[in-house]
């Protein structure tokens, strides 16, 4: 009987000896990637294959996967049909910050599609030690954000946007991979249902994700996931869940953090999609500016070796207004960036009028069931006060009958006595009262 696994060995070949498997790289709910070689050019890919986890198996003799289990073919099957089409969607994306696809093709039963290996680490790896610095930390969200561009353009929504998902080439670019729990926006081209959503990232999902309903999921749900991603990345910590971001809020931030950033991560992990920014444009916009980040020194290098001309008494009175035009002109300068770098006056925070009903109302609503609670409360104790009044009235006849029956003892007690005496005295008497009878007798 075969063994059943669920991943290739190292050593497997693909597509007649096309791609060697060399190692697994990471498994997900809908697949499992490899690092492979493409034998013919002696390059290094990522293969992901399709392998609906809990629903598929693997014959490890053949490498053939199956689906044992008939009620699971028809979602496993739609699922395949999800993973095929959206592999040629993004492959048709040409974008330097989407991963890129490279080939698909069909084996052992299932689905494969090649990409482009990424050698360069995953953002979760750089900031597992410490946070990165704030404009690091917004130059990659301004990469990722420039993927997101491209996708929500295509009507595809990423859904598990996070650092780990985020890869560098080998120019350093900032790479977003992983599509396998996206969707459609357009849901008459989804053929699949919520049943294809294998998970979600805790901390880097929206509630409308947790609690997916397709009708519920818009560009503002990857959005969340992107602001998520920047405060991860400038605080050093994951963020914490939706429900908790409802009820206390996001934990906080470094004190050097611009107000600029603290605004965009408030504002795009607002818990209701519509309190979000709508599009990757309007998130964008609340970012610090590039410039703003810009190195403002300048240092001038002398040639080794050049002569130091001496200057003309005319050159030098040249020289000295030169100079001080030049000093009050770096003096503006610094008042004006000093200007420019003062915190922006903190966002006047929105007040969800509906959820503050909302609470009011359950306020209400548990003031009166309390008032009802403490009426059963005092009821219940004026039950237990008359019943108590009630046992020690009971009590006192008790001890009353106790008492009486106690001298109603006396008495018998007594009467017994007195019949003993009286029955020894009437013994006493029958000597005599029989004399009596006997000489009654004679003399009659």
């Amino acid at each position: 009987m075969s063994e059943v696994s669920s991943i290739l060995p190292g050593g497997v070949t693909l597509q007649d000896g096309k791609y060697k498997i060399i190692r697994v790289l990471g498994q997900g709910g809908f697949g499992i990637t490899y690092l492979a070689e493409q034998t013919g050019l002696g390059m290094l890919v990522a293969v992901k294959e399709f392998f609906l986890k809990g629903s598929c198996q693997r014959d490890s003799s053949t490498s053939k996967v199956s689906v044992p289990v008939t009620d699971n073919k028809d979602l496993v099957s739609r699922c395949l049909k999800k993973f095929k089409s959206e592999a040629r969607k993004i492959a048709s994306l040409n974008n330097d910050h989407i991963v890129s696809i490279i080939d698909i093709f069909d084996e052992n039963g299932t689905s494969y599609y090649v990409m482009k290996s990424l050698q360069g680490g995953s953002l979760a790896d750089r900031i597992r030690l410490a946070p990165l610095g704030e404009a690091q930390a917004v130059s990659i969200i301004r990469e990722i954000a420039d993927a997101l561009k491209d996708i929500h353009a295509n009507s595809l929504l990423h859904l598990d946007i996070k650092p780990a998902n985020i890869l560098f080439d080998d120019r350093g670019r900032a790479v977003l991979i992983d599509f396998g729990v996206s969707k459609y926006l357009d849901n008459q081209k989804d053929t699949t249902t919520t049943t294809s959503f294998v998970g979600f990232s805790r901390g880097f999902a929206p509630l409308e994700q947790i609690n997916a309903t397709a009708s519920s999921l818009s560009p503002a749900t990857d959005i969340y996931s992107l602001g998520a991603t920047l405060f991860n990345l400038v605080a050093g910590i994951t963020p914490p869940d939706a429900s908790t971001v409802i009820n206390s809020g996001l934990p906080e931030f470094p004190p050097a953090i611009s107000e600029e950033v603290r605004h965009a991560v408030k504002s795009a992990m607002q818990p209701r999609s519509k309190d979000r920014p709508q599009d990757v444009y309007a998130f964008l916009d609340m970012l610090p500016q590039e410039q703003a980040y810009e190195e403002e020194d300048v240092t001038v290098v002398p040639t080794p070796g050049a002569p130091s001309p001496v200057p003309s008494p005319k050159n030098r009175r040249l020289f000295a207004a030169a100079l001080i035009l030049f000093l009050g002109a770096v003096a503006l300068c610094g008042l004006a960036f000093f200007l420019k770098k003062q915190p922006a006056p903190e966002p006047v925070p929105v007040v969800d009028t509906a959820r503050v009903e909302a609470l009011e109302t359950e306020v209400n609503t548990l003031k009166t069931k309390n008032t009802t609670l403490q009426k059963q409360v005092n009821d219940a104790k004026g039950q237990v006060s008359s019943l108590t009044q009630s046992k020690n009235t009971l009590q006192k006849q008790v001890d009353e009958l106790t008492r009486k029956n106690a001298n109603q003892a006396a008495q018998v007690s007594s009467l017994q006595k007195d019949n003993a005496d009286l029955r020894k005295q009437v013994n006493s008497y029958k000597p005599d009262a029989e004399r009596w009878r006997r000489q009654w007798e004679v003399n009659k």
